[in-house]
């Protein structure tokens, strides 16, 4: 979803813009989501594509012949035991791979996606920032762990040489494949959930994110990491504003810690006997559980740029939604 608005975005402001592209990958979503901002411009065939992938050295050293700038977008994100040994040599190997290609082909700047769960814990009532620290912990999840390590990447990459900088985005909404991440919180209310989860996090539109990280690259900044969330905000209010963009039922009751256990073992059979993933897993449980809040000062200072309300990206890809099925 991240990389198809960065794409956009850049073409919008007249950049070339080459995609790295997985072999047999479909591109209708990136071209649909084009069209849904930009019906009568013709971007998607401005792209020029570049088939590869990040565990595949030689096809980026390919991808970034005449490059000047990378951004970095790519990653699994998942709380499923199952994807872990992918999710931490996509993460971390490639990363390492992405920073290694840059250094050797001199790319002027690379703009690595990481995530606010590659940050430490906060205490209670005390909002993260960029400086707070990683501490090891049992309860981090691997997801926050391999974003984390993937980042001692890019700064190696910078004490190389590499003029670089980091971005921490939130929960990110827009349009995009509706079966992956925040996308599937639009599916499975769509269906009609009723219950929604008790904790809160930092939310943030994927126009917004895209945006500041075109911002932070034309900037003579290195070394430097910024958090993108634009509200912090419980995920009650989350379900009940995509559940409004759906046209679909409020979900009224809570999702307690024991409601949350008995749907993670309801998810964990359907998966044993159908072999469909569970969509509720352990991690997922503790995740959606957690209250936290985060700073997005750092970066309206550097650039100057409010963001936009989240209820606007909420209706704007309810509307996608719709017009996709």
């Amino acid at each position: 979803m991240l990389g198809i608005h960065v794409m956009l975005e850049l073409l919008v402001r007249g950049e070339k813009v080459k995609g790295l592209i997985r072999k047999g990958a479909n591109t209708s979503i990136v071209k649909s989501v084009f069209e849904f901002y930009h019906p009568d411009k013709k971007y998607f065939d401005e792209i020029a594509w570049a088939e590869g992938d990040i565990l595949d050295v030689v096809s980026l050293q390919e991808a970034m012949k005449d490059c000047e700038v990378v951004y970095h977008t790519a990653a699994i994100v998942s709380y499923h035991k199952s994807d872990r040994k992918a999710m931490y040599s996509t993460n971390i190997e490639g990363t390492a791979n992405v920073v290694n290609v840059a250094v050797e082909a001199g790319i002027k700047k690379l703009c690595h996606v990481s995530s606010i769960a590659s940050l430490g814990k906060a205490l209670q009532g005390v909002s993260l920032t960029e400086e707070t620290e990683w501490k090891d912990s049992d309860a981090n999840p691997h997801y926050g762990i391999t974003k984390h390590l993937a980042e001692m990447e890019v700064w190696r990459g910078i004490q190389e040489g590499l003029p670089a900088v980091i971005v921490n985005p939130g929960l990110i909404i827009g349009p995009g494949d509706f079966s992956r991440s925040s996308g599937g919180i639009f599916t499975k209310l769509n269906e009609g959930l009723n219950y929604y989860p008790l904790g809160g996090t930092g939310v943030v539109s994927a126009k917004d994110c895209a945006m500041m990280m075109v911002d932070l690259v034309k900037k003579d900044i290195s070394g430097e990491r910024y958090l993108l969330v634009s509200e912090n905000t419980d995920m009650k209010t989350v379900f009940e504003k995509v559940a409004e963009s759906l046209g679909k039922p409020k979900p009224q009751k809570p999702a307690t810690n024991f409601i949350m256990q008995v749907v993670r073992l309801a998810e964990w059979f359907k998966e044993v006997f159908t072999g469909r993933k569970a969509i509720v897993t352990r991690e997922s449980v503790k995740r959606t559980t957690q209250q936290v809040f985060y700073n997005n000062e750092k970066v309206r200072t550097a650039i100057n740029r409010e963001f936009e309300p989240v209820g606007i990206a909420i209706e704007q890809t309810g509307r996608f939604f719709r017009m996709m099925k």
